[in-house]
């Protein structure tokens, strides 16, 4: 007789599709034959982790329906099946998964649409931490403003794509205005996601602030991270790109929660300070589940 964990990784096999004659020997079908008893155990298991996936990407969900869905994610799962006991953590690959897969080819947003819905519950299900309040960096001194340093929430997610993906996946919830459409012609969007208040929050945002977070992140000063931005901001490819507007990026930044602490030296040489900050008075869209 085979050793049990050896046993464990033939029925694996198994109930994901692969039949294995070696556990006909073991498998007492109580009346039904061994491949019957195991079909049941295929047929439970795939269920199951097809409702865990739907759970994760409902949009998705909805968007291709019950038969289509069902198709993709046993596909994913026979591909890809967990590897822990945590459903909600099965799910990482399935929007490169549609990219690839041939039946979704029509609907080109669709791993975008994922990939939101996975960047919602990874926040979602991030470790905790507490925002600062909002009018905390406006207490930092001019002179010590560029050398502070800021701690970005680690449930800091983003998604950047080709595809109006945060709007779709809006016109999917009980808050969406009767009547409005949306249209793929209205273009891309880089969307910016945190969980805060025990709820996840996404902004857009432009690539100078997505590149600030990316700074602040690693440990960079804000005028550093600033400088950075600004780069980014000034990038060919740049919807909208030019001038760096900081204080716009901090607005959706802190609206958001995405800061949870902020250091400040207690003093610094003038000469190592830069000289100014763009400025702007713009309020952050904040789109709430």
């Amino acid at each position: 007789m085979a050793d049990l964990a050896t046993l464990q990784a033939a029925m694996a096999r198994a109930v994901l599709g692969a039949d294995d004659p070696a556990l006909d020997a073991v498998i007492d079908g109580k009346g039904l034959s061994p491949a019957q008893r195991v079909a049941i155990h295929r047929n439970n298991t795939l269920i199951g982790l097809t409702e865990a996936l739907a759970a994760t990407f409902p949009v998705v969900h909805t968007l291709v329906g019950e038969a289509f869905f069902a198709q993709a994610a046993r596909a994913f799962i026979r591909a890809a099946p967990p590897t822990g006991p945590v459903l909600s953590a099965h799910g990482d690959g399935f929007p490169d998964f549609l990219a690839g897969f041939e039946p979704a080819r029509a609907l080109p947003y669709l791993p975008d649409v994922a990939r939101l819905e996975w960047a919602r519950s990874a926040a979602l299900h991030a470790p905790d931490g507490v925002p600062v309040p909002h009018d905390t960096l406006a207490a930092v001194p001019p002179t010590l403003f560029p050398m502070a340093r800021c701690a970005v929430h680690p449930s800091f997610r983003f998604v950047v794509s080709a595809w109006p993906v945060d709007r779709i996946w809006a016109m999917h919830q009980p808050d969406w205005p009767d009547g409005e459409t949306v249209s793929l012609d209205e273009g891309g969007a880089t969307i910016l996601l945190c969980r805060a208040e025990h709820a996840v929050r996404m902004a857009r945002a432009d690539r100078g602030t997505l590149s600030l977070l990316f700074a602040l992140d690693m440990g960079q000063t804000l005028g550093t991270a600033a400088e950075a931005a600004a780069a980014a901001s000034r990038a060919p490819d740049e919807q909208g790109g030019g001038r760096f507007d900081l204080t716009g990026a901090l607005s959706v930044i802190l609206s958001l929660g995405l800061l949870t602490d902020i250091a400040v030296p207690r003093r610094v040489d003038d000469d190592a300070v830069p000289a100014s900050f763009p400025t702007s008075t713009k309020d952050p869209e904040i789109l709430e589940p």
